[in-house]
């Protein structure tokens, strides 16, 4: 997805298309005359730990405290936030916790999600057949149209903030003037979205959630890239990316991964957010560098 720019009038345009790592690609975002640059501060360089059902004892509560996590996220000289639940222990571990940004294409997971709740809300079974077709495109292709058809259809930021409100989102932002891509988000809300989607749950029902991962585990090979770098063979991997070089911002890129690793013994949910970058490829690389890092830590004992 290239993102062409009309700096005169402020618009942003995107085509649909495929990633291929090292090539300038981005998600579908738009910018209006309304919306001013935002000013980006490195939050400190701190992390926290939050307890859920404990499953399994555990030394280690908090991965980003790991000697060798803690150096390759100190070294990193973008702006990274990320955030790991670890189902087998129970824990929730958050890099820079309340550091918000873009979010680019991961919205789309959001989006879908909002979806099909209002569709459980009217007592629909499943997502008629043109629907299935935009979400299957909206989440496996990452298509900018699909997500804006489905985005207009469900009601926008209105109707995904309420979705957000119910899933326990207290920090995402959806973006009122509908650019969708541009809503705002911290690396531990989007842990807490891809909770539901992965594990059962008051909001998704089991047919939802089992129909959003199932088109998070079938992405196109080209957009595999991100929190699945490291990972076993055979392991499941339900994953969303995002990227867009943002106008206001200088170095420009954001570019963000998050998804559900269940497999060697691992069950695990991720959301890495990184901006600061001058390509996508550094910002690809920095996420990858640290998921390996964090499936290395996450193995089982021996």
């Amino acid at each position: 997805m290239r993102l062409a720019r009309t700096v005169a009038l402020a618009v942003l345009l995107s085509v649909a298309g495929f990633v291929v790592v090292g090539r300038v690609t981005a998600p579908h975002v738009r910018s209006s005359p309304g919306v001013t640059p935002r000013s980006r501060k490195k939050t400190p360089e701190t992390s926290q730990a939050t307890t859920a059902a404990k499953h399994a004892a555990s030394e280690v509560k908090d991965v980003f405290s790991v000697p060798s996590i803690a150096a390759y996220l100190a070294a990193s000289p973008y702006n990274v936030t990320a955030a790991v639940y670890d189902d087998v222990t129970g824990y929730t571990s958050v890099f820079r916790p309340g550091d918000a940004q873009d979010c680019a294409s991961i919205m789309k997971v959001d989006i879908l999600a909002t979806l099909l709740t209002e569709a459980q809300a009217q007592g629909v079974v499943s997502l008629p057949a043109d629907q299935q077709v935009l979400a299957q495109q909206m989440i496996e292709e990452s298509n900018d149209d699909d997500a804006q058809n489905l985005w207009d259809f469900e009601g926008g930021a209105t109707a995904v903030g309420r979705f957000d409100a119910e899933a326990g989102l207290t920090q995402t932002v959806p973006n009122t003037a509908g650019y969708w891509g541009l809503s705002t988000t911290t690396a531990a809300d989007q842990v807490q979205l891809v909770r539901e989607v992965a594990y059962p749950n008051t909001v998704l029902s089991d047919a939802s959630r089992n129909y959003e991962l199932g088109l998070m585990t079938n992405v196109d090979p080209a957009q595999a890239w991100g929190i699945s770098y490291g990972v076993a063979a055979g392991t499941t991997i339900a994953i969303k990316n995002g990227w867009v070089p943002l106008d206001n911002e200088s170095p420009p890129w954001q570019v963000n991964s998050i998804g559900y690793v269940n497999g060697d013994g691992r069950n695990y949910v991720i959301a890495v957010l990184v901006n600061g970058e001058s390509t996508e490829e550094e910002g690809i690389q920095t996420i990858q560098g640290l998921s390996s890092l964090i499936w290395a830590q996450l193995a089982p004992a021996t």
